[in-house]
C-alpha cells in the first residue's frame, strides 16, 4: 500500500469520540486515526455472473467485499509503525503471533459502511481499533502495568496531561512514540505508562492543530504545552524538547501520573 497524504478531517462513517481536527495517515485503500486510535479500510465487490437473483448477487459481493476488506486491513495494520525502529510486521516474529492478529481482525474488526454503485458493484468499509487485543499483542513486554497509578491520580497535579507541539517538524506516528531532552535523557517512553493504559486509549494520540488540541480530552483541561525542537536522530518518531521542557516535566512529582496514564498528545501540522 502506498501512502499517498498524511492528514484528513473528516471521518466518514467514524466515531470520533476526541474533540478538536484528527490527524490521519490516507493509503490506497485505508486510513490510520491517528487521534481515535481507529484504522479503516475499504474494498470492493461484484456481483456473480451466475447469481440467481439480484439479491443473491448483492450479498455475494458484500461478502467478498468484506473478506477483500479484512485483507487489506491485515496488510495495512502490519505497516504500522511501533516506534521508530520496527513496525506491526516486525514485531510478529512467529506463526503463532501472526495467527493471533488474524484472529484479531476477524473478531474485532466491524463493518462500518456498505454502498451500491450504479453497476450493481458493492464497497464495504471496515473498522479496527488499535488497543485492546491488539495492543497486547504488540505493544513492547517492556511496558508494564505500573501499580502506583491510582496512588497518582489521588495526588494534587498541578497539569492533567501533556500536549507537545511538533508543528514544523517531520515527525513519523507510531504507537510507541518516544520524548526525549536535548541532553539525550527520556523522557517520556516504554518505562513511564503502565501497560493497563497503553491497553485502554494507547502510549500517546496524534492531533491537528494547538489551539482545538487544547480541548482533547485525554489531556484535559490543563494540558503542560512543550514545544519539540527536531527528531531524535535516525528516529523519525521521536521526538527533541528543550532540557528547560524537561524539567518542568521531570520537576514535579505530580507530573509522573500523567505520564503512568498516557495523557500525552503530539500536535502536527
Amino acid at each position: 500500500m502506498l501512502l499517498v497524504a498524511t492528514v484528513c478531517c473528516v471521518l466518514s462513517g467514524w466515531e470520533t469520540r476526541a474533540h478538536g481536527e484528527v490527524y490521519v495517515q490516507t493509503f490506497e485503500q485505508g486510513r490510520v486515526d491517528w487521534t481515535n486510535g481507529v484504522v479503516e479500510v475499504w474494498a470492493m465487490g461484484t456481483p456473480p455472473a451466475q447469481a440467481l437473483s439480484p439479491a443473491q448477487g448483492r450479498a455475494l459481493a458484500e461478502s467478498e467485499a468484506e473478506a477483500l476488506a479484512r485483507d487489506e486491513l491485515l496488510e495495512l495494520l502490519q505497516s504500522i509503525r511501533i516506534d521508530s525502529k520496527s513496525t506491526v510486521k516486525d514485531a510478529l516474529d512467529s506463526q503463532d503471533a501472526r495467527d493471533e492478529l488474524v484472529a484479531a481482525v476477524l473478531r474485532a474488526s466491524y463493518v462500518v459502511e456498505k454502498s451500491v454503485l450504479s453497476d450493481g458493484t458493492v464497497r464495504v468499509t471496515v473498522a479496527f481499533k488499535l488497543n485492546g487485543s491488539f495492543g497486547d499483542l504488540v505493544l513492547p513486554k517492556t511496558i508494564v502495568t505500573i501499580k502506583t497509578v491510582q496512588q497518582a491520580q489521588k495526588k494534587a497535579e498541578r497539569f492533567t496531561g501533556l500536549i507537545v507541539d511538533c508543528r514544523g517538524i517531520s515527525l513519523s506516528p507510531a504507537l510507541v512514540p518516544m520524548i526525549v531532552g536535548e541532553d539525550g535523557q527520556v523522557v517520556y517512553g516504554t518505562a513511564y505508562v503502565s501497560r493497563d493504559q497503553a491497553l485502554q486509549e494507547g502510549v500517546a494520540a496524534y492531533a491537528r492543530g494547538l489551539a482545538k488540541a487544547r480541548d482533547n480530552p485525554r489531556v484535559g483541561p490543563k494540558p503542560l504545552i512543550v514545544r519539540g525542537l527536531r527528531t531524535v536522530k535516525g528516529r523519525s518518531s521521536d521526538i527533541v524538547i528543550s532540557n528547560a521542557d524537561a524539567g518542568k516535566i521531570k520537576g514535579a512529582g505530580s507530573n509522573i501520573g500523567i505520564l503512568h496514564r498516557g495523557r500525552v498528545l503530539f500536535v502536527m501540522e
